[in-house]
């Protein structure tokens, strides 16, 4: 009995142990590019970004899946990844990258790929604001006026984002951070989409691809 118990605390830790490290390893860059090599140029702004991205000063840049999962639980978090994973994974397989709508896609993504709970999992402080070199307790949805001109404007613009929670009316936090995470990606996906060429050839190359496309 005793060895039946010591085993399976022992299988038990190698499960847990190794889980962790199967998560972790594949929310990195280089896995999440396996599958998503279509989304290259989309990556490097990421990497470029000075806040969320590679290029934050201090080294706090946020990985793929610290935005593109959820983290309300753990159970959502795995079902979320590998639902997502093999729907990537077939798209990658079977479509072509030169018919998407890239521009598009872009709302799509937004609404169906970045997670309320992500960013609330490192700004947790949202229900804070700062005014006047003081930080203080956003004010009940219930505020009198004069208590809610008290706020800065991000103050009150998050307080409606708590008033219209669970309601019709809810929102995300990407419906006022659109382009957050991604260094000028609305600009990248327009001259990807609209490139000039450089050269009589190119024009030639650009002209047979768009008739194949048509």
């Amino acid at each position: 009995m005793k060895k039946v118990v010591f085993l399976t605390i022992i299988l038990t830790l190698v499960a847990v142990f190794g889980g962790y490290h199967v998560i972790k390893a594949t929310g990195e860059y280089p896995f999440c590019g396996s599958c998503h090599e279509w989304d290259g140029a989309i990556a490097q702004t990421n990497l470029a970004d000075p806040i969320h991205g590679g290029s934050n000063p201090k080294g706090l840049g946020a990985k793929c899946t610290d935005c593109h999962l959820p983290h309300d639980s753990l159970a959502n978090y795995i079902f979320t990844k590998a639902k997502n994973g093999i729907a990537e994974g077939i798209t990658t397989l079977t479509g072509d990258p030169d018919k998407k709508d890239w521009i598009a896609n872009r709302e799509y993504a937004r609404k169906n790929y970045t997670f309320d709970s992500s960013c609330l999992n490192c700004h947790a402080d949202i229900v804070k604001t700062s005014d006047a070199n003081a930080t203080r307790q956003i004010l009940p949805v219930n505020s009198l006026p004069e208590e809610i001109a008290t706020l800065s404007e991000a103050g009150r613009m998050h307080m409606k984002y708590l008033e219209f929670k669970g309601t019709g009316d809810e929102m995300k936090c990407t419906d006022c951070h659109k382009n957050v995470g991604h260094k000028e990606l609305g600009k990248m996906l327009i001259e990807q989409k609209h490139r000039i060429a450089n050269s009589w050839d190119e024009w030639e190359n650009m002209y047979q691809e768009s008739r194949k496309n048509k």
